[in-house]
């Protein structure tokens, strides 16, 4: 099946953010790595590329996408707004991990606004990210789902929220958020009701400056040192009813979670797909052009086989996440092709970054090396978003129905 048949808007999308990757990104990715920053000023200039901080909700301009069954009725069309995702996101980490992550960062907070929130709430949420902030930085969201204690089992959230007449208030800590000390808005998820367990999650719309709101220490990290990843604390944060997500609906609870997970990992997957292809080209390109022994090393076994695999597995990871997007279009259900594209993605990533080092050898192992920070980069894929672990587990259930134990 041709995934992206008739549909010119996706090659044009890859010829931008690749140039965009090329141009831009690259040659400013080992500063940040280096510096632990964020591209700020990048961030600002991309905008004028259609990556804004806000392009998840504004799908009608990005890829023509209907936020309705159109005026007549009639039945909704396929979307191009998860197709869109992944090839931008495979090419963004191409340039740099990091850096594509602060580019798109906002994104995971906007998908549970665009998806279960109102009107009301998308203008809260754009109105929240419009201008600059304090620091003359672009504005940035951030969700706020992980704990302390809670990583990949969001169903043990210890973040509560107690109804107090017309407001929620929220205590307790988020860890690992990205965008955690700069934000302007935050999507926080708190349980509402233990007694409903999962059935008692809710997320919450919180502006920066809210009594109560504390971002707090930013993280030294392994890879992808460009995002800002930080803690946020909650001390009788008061947030009104109404900024309560999915409130005019019968909410899933945890499961409205889940599902915006669901739509966002095909776009994770694409990214450590766009890891792997760096340090995949890197290499190919050193082959061509070496000899070991007198003799070209494409000419040796181990080292031409050793190439066919990562090829063979980046191929097949990009397939799972491009099947996984085109499922999210077509609004089928994508829960297991997204945890396969994404754990696939993140294997390969790990997997050709480790064998481009060993290949390379001690000029790879040097701190500022490419293929060093891709390899430093590629671990966090099989960490956030639900761990490589959680991935199989999902993948299971749909097998057999059961959760393993």
């Amino acid at each position: 099946m041709d995934l992206f048949h008739g549909e010119p808007m996706f090659g044009a999308v890859r010829q931008m953010t690749h140039a965009l990757a090329e141009q831009e990104i690259r040659p400013i990715a080992a500063l940040h790595d280096r510096d632990e920053s964020m591209p700020w000023d990048l961030m600002k200039k991309a905008s004028s590329f259609g990556l804004s901080q806000t392009a998840m909700l504004d799908t009608r301009r990005i890829t023509g996408d209907a936020d309705d069954r159109g005026d007549k009725g009639g039945e909704r069309k396929p979307g191009r707004a998860a197709r869109v995702a992944v090839v931008g996101a495979e090419e963004l980490a191409w340039g740099c991990a990091g850096i594509g992550l602060a580019l798109a960062g906002s994104g995971l907070a906007a998908a549970p606004v665009a998806r279960i929130g109102s009107e009301e709430h998308k203008q809260i949420f754009l109105r929240a990210l419009k201008g600059v902030d304090e620091a003359g930085h672009i504005k940035v969201a951030a969700m706020a789902l992980s704990e302390p204690q809670t990583g990949s089992d969001i169903s043990s959230l210890a973040t509560g929220a107690r109804r107090d007449g017309d407001h929620w208030v929220l205590n307790g800590h988020k860890q690992w958020i990205t965008n955690g000390r700069s934000a302007s808005i935050y999507v926080v998820w708190a349980q509402t009701d233990a007694s409903l367990g999962r059935g008692g999650v809710r997320g919450f719309l919180v502006e920066r400056g809210t009594p109560g709101l504390v971002p707090g220490r930013k993280e030294t990290k392994l890879g992808i040192r460009a995002s800002e990843t930080a803690q946020v604390h909650f001390e009788d944060c008061r947030v009104h009813k109404d900024l309560m997500l999915g409130a005019d609906r019968v909410s899933e609870g945890l499961g409205d979670t889940k599902k915006m997970l669901d739509a966002t990992r095909p776009a994770v997957g694409a990214q450590a797909v766009g890891i792997a292809r760096a340090a995949f080209e890197y290499l190919l390109e050193r082959v061509r052009g070496g000899s070991l022994r007198g003799k070209p090393l494409a000419g040796h076994q181990h080292i031409a086989f050793a190439l066919a695999e990562m090829e063979m597995e980046i191929q097949a990871s990009r397939l799972l996440v491009h099947r996984a997007a085109w499922m999210a279009d077509h609004a089928m259900d994508n829960v297991a092709f997204a945890s396969m594209g994404k754990a696939h993605a993140a294997r390969t990533a790990q997997a050709v970054t480790t064998r481009a080092l060993a290949l390379l050898g001690d000029e790879a192992l040097e701190p500022g090396h490419p293929v060093e920070k891709w390899y430093r980069d590629a671990k966090i894929y099989d960490i956030f978003e639900g761990t490589g672990q959680i991935q199989r587990r999902i993948i299971a259930k749909t097998l057999t129905g059961l959760n393993a134990v």
